[in-house]
C-alpha cells in the first residue's frame, strides 16, 4: 500500500461559526479524492487548511509525517509540495500563456523549464494557445492553465477548489481526462472539492461527504453508491428514493432507498417488491425519460428510463429490484 502522504489529525475551525470539526483524513502518494458536500460547509476552508494557507483552531496536517507550520507564523503561507488552484485562478494578466508558465519555473534550469513548459502545455491541451494573451482565453482555457502552472514544479499534492465550475460539458471533460493524465504521468496526490456526482465518479478513489462540518461517510464511488448508508449522503450524491418501512410489506422494518434508474417498470409477477402506481409526469431529459409516479402522502416516485412507451394517466407495475435497495438512517 502507498504511503500517507498529507493528514490532517482533528482537524477544527471556526469564523464568526464553527465550520469544521474534528476532521481526520488520510492522503496516498497517487491517490484522488474528492470532496462533496452542500454549499456552506466549509469545504474550501479545509482544502486551504491542508494547503498550509489557513491555520487551524485545533489540530494538526502533516505532510510526510511532518508537521506543517502555521501560516500565521510564516513569511509566506503554503508548502511548495502542495499546490492549491483557487476558483479565481490566480494568472498573470496582460501576459501569455507560456509567459505564466515560465514564470512559474523561474527558479529552475533552463532545460528543465524548456522540457516542464513542453510536457504541460501538451498534458492541458494548451500547445495551440501558448501566444495567447490571458484575457482572450476562456474560463475552461484560464483554467487548465491555472492547473499547470501549479504542476510546473511537479509538487506531490494538486488541491483544486471546484475546478469545473461553470463549464460546459465539453470543456469540463477536456478538464477531467487533462486531470487523470496528470496523475498518471506525474503521480501526483490529487485533492478536489465538487458538487458534482459525474465529476466525483470520474476522478476519486475515494469521496469524502462533508455534513455540518464534519466528514460524515468516506469510501470509494461504488462502495458509497451501493451503500450511502445515510440519508444526507443518498441526497448529496444523486436522485434517491425514499420508501418508507412497511411500504414493501410487513418485513421492511426499515427505510429503504433505491436510486431512480434502478427502479424497473414491467408487469413481471415473479419479483418480490413491487407497487401499482399512477403515472404523473414524464419528461424527456436526452438519453432517458424521468418518470414521476403519485406514490405515498405528499411524495412523489421518481424513474428513469430509457423506454419511452409509458404514459401519464396510467397505472403501472413499478419493481423494486431486491440487489438495488439500501438501507438509511440519519447521519
Amino acid at each position: 500500500m502507498a504511503k500517507v502522504i498529507l493528514e490532517a489529525v482533528n482537524i477544527s475551525k471556526s469564523f464568526d461559526k464553527p465550520i469544521l470539526s474534528e476532521i481526520n483524513l488520510k492522503i496516498r502518494e497517487g491517490e484522488t479524492h474528492v470532496v462533496m458536500g452542500k454549499s456552506g460547509e466549509g469545504k474550501s476552508t479545509l482544502l486551504k487548511i491542508l494547503a498550509g494557507l489557513t491555520a487551524v483552531d485545533k489540530g494538526k496536517v502533516f505532510f510526510e509525517n511532518e508537521e506543517l507550520p502555521n501560516p500565521e507564523d510564516v513569511l509566506v503561507a503554503g508548502h511548495e509540495e502542495l499546490a492549491y488552484v483557487a476558483q479565481n485562478f490566480n494568472l498573470l494578466h496582460n501576459r501569455t500563456v507560456i509567459e505564466n508558465l515560465k514564470d512559474a519555473l523561474l527558479a529552475f534550469k533552463d532545460d528543465f523549464a524548456k522540457q516542464q513548459i513542453e510536457q504541460l502545455l501538451q498534458l492541458m491541451r494548451l500547445e495551440n494557445l501558448k501566444s495567447q494573451k490571458i484575457e482572450k482565453l476562456s474560463g475552461g482555457e484560464k483554467q487548465r492553465l491555472a492547473i499547470a502552472r501549479a504542476l510546473a514544479t511537479q509538487p506531490a499534492v494538486l488541491l483544486l477548489d471546484e475546478p469545473f465550475t461553470q463549464l460546459d460539458f465539453p470543456t469540463r471533460q477536456l478538464l477531467l481526462d487533462a486531470i487523470k493524465e496528470v496523475k498518471n504521468e506525474f503521480d501526483t496526490s490529487i485533492i478536489v472539492v465538487s458538487h458534482n456526482l459525474y465529476e466525483a465518479f470520474y476522478l476519486a478513489d475515494i469521496i469524502h461527504i462533508q455534513k455540518d462540518g464534519k466528514i460524515i461517510k468516506s469510501d470509494t464511488p461504488k462502495s458509497l453508491y451501493q451503500n450511502p448508508e445515510f440519508i444526507s449522503v443518498a441526497n448529496i450524491l444523486s436522485e434517491v428514493n425514499f420508501i418508507p418501512k412497511g411500504t414493501l410489506g410487513k418485513a421492511q422494518n426499515k427505510l429503504l432507498g433505491i436510486w431512480s434508474e434502478n427502479i424497473l417498470i414491467e408487469d413481471d409477477n415473479s419479483l418480490k417488491y413491487k407497487l401499482n402506481l399512477k403515472l404523473i409526469e414524464k419528461l424527456f431529459i436526452g438519453n432517458y425519460y424521468r418518470y414521476q409516479f403519485q406514490f405515498a402522502k405528499n411524495q412523489s416516485l421518481i424513474v428513469k428510463s430509457n423506454q419511452s412507451v409509458y404514459e401519464v394517466g396510467e397505472n403501472y407495475h413499478v419493481i423494486f429490484p431486491e440487489a438495488y435497495l439500501f438501507e438509511l438512517t440519519e447521519d
